[in-house]
């Protein structure tokens, strides 16, 4: 199964990069225009929409595991709320005639990380850990409202565009950074699946198997975390693949991640090119945002997951 769902993520590939208002372009006999379009825009595209969608769907099943919470998402801890707030402040700071350097600035949504590193070692508390990510989240909501009253409307376009998820980029300068990071975090939860899969059923049973909790817990949140913020930093945050694609997952094959985990990879990956598919084509005269189409696939794909759960 796990050939087919590649051979899949393949297929829909190709289809999304040679495929484009209506008409297919000939792999064989493209033009220079075509060649400069197909390398340096939908290629990058497609594989950063592949090492993302994986990535989100691969948090997304951790997140609700540890915190025992099925609408976890990676962005629960609040990382992407203060991306966001930094972002805004930026902006805010460009107007205002500083050009500093955003690196510096856009570095705030590492704060929640550091917090947690704080909190952590105090030992394992999901309800406060869960408890900080809402409030980072409401906190940030309002600094953006805030913000946004004080910049002009191109700004505040560019703000509401990134809050919605990006895949535009040019060439593959960023998906040298984005892979080696973000194929290591998965090895590295790959790695402790078993011991996620022994918390799935509790913290006793799982500690009766010889699994040390606290140090389980804190080694996922922080590897999640680097990976949260290395998507945030290139994409900005899209929506619901963290969510749903782990419920498809585990109604279509099982709830033991230790041997489903690689499916949930592939199906995220899958996920997220089709959705990129339809953000580009469906209107020819303007691309739609990644995340208001992972919204609107996803929520109804939920929905009927919950209905069906139900019965």
């Amino acid at each position: 199964m796990r050939l087919v769902l590649l051979a899949v993520v393949l297929m829909l590939s190709l289809v999304s990069i040679f495929y484009s208002d209506g008409t297919f372009l000939n792999p064989l006999q493209l033009n220079e225009i075509d060649e400069i379009i197909v390398n340096t825009l939908r290629v990058p595209r497609i594989l950063l929409s592949i090492i993302i969608g994986a990535t989100l769907a691969n948090i997304g099943w951790t997140f609700q595991i540890i915190f025992r919470n099925s609408l976890a998402t990676p962005y629960t801890l609040g990382i992407s709320s203060v991306a966001a707030v930094a972002l805004a402040l930026s902006e805010l700071l460009f107007e205002l005639g500083y050009t500093g350097n955003k690196f510096f600035i856009f570095a705030l949504m590492l704060i929640p990380l550091f917090v947690l590193l704080l909190k952590l070692k105090k030992g394992n508390f999901r309800n406060q850990i869960l408890m900080f990510g809402v409030c980072i989240g409401i906190f940030s909501s309002s600094a953006i409202i805030l913000i946004q009253s004080l910049l002009g409307n191109e700004s505040v376009s560019k703000l509401i565009r990134w809050m919605m998820g990006s895949l535009n980029i040019v060439g593959l300068r960023e998906l040298y950074f984005l892979y080696p990071l973000l194929i290591l975090t998965a090895a590295l939860m790959y790695f402790k699946r078993k011991e996620l899969t022994l918390l799935s059923i509790s913290d006793t049973f799982a500690h009766s198997r010889g699994v040390n909790t606290n140090f389980v817990f804190k080694y996922y949140i922080l590897i999640c975390s680097v990976a949260v913020c290395a998507v945030v930093w290139i994409c900005g945050p899209i929506g619901f693949v963290g969510l749903i694609i782990p419920h498809l997952t585990k109604r279509f094959y099982g709830a033991d991640i230790s041997k489903f985990q690689i499916h949930n990879l592939l199906i995220g990956a899958i996920f997220l090119v089709l959705c990129d598919f339809f953000s580009r084509n469906i209107l020819t005269e303007v691309q739609l945002p990644i995340g208001a189409i992972t919204a609107t696939v996803g929520a109804p794909l939920l929905l009927l997951q919950i209905l069906k759960s139900r019965n």
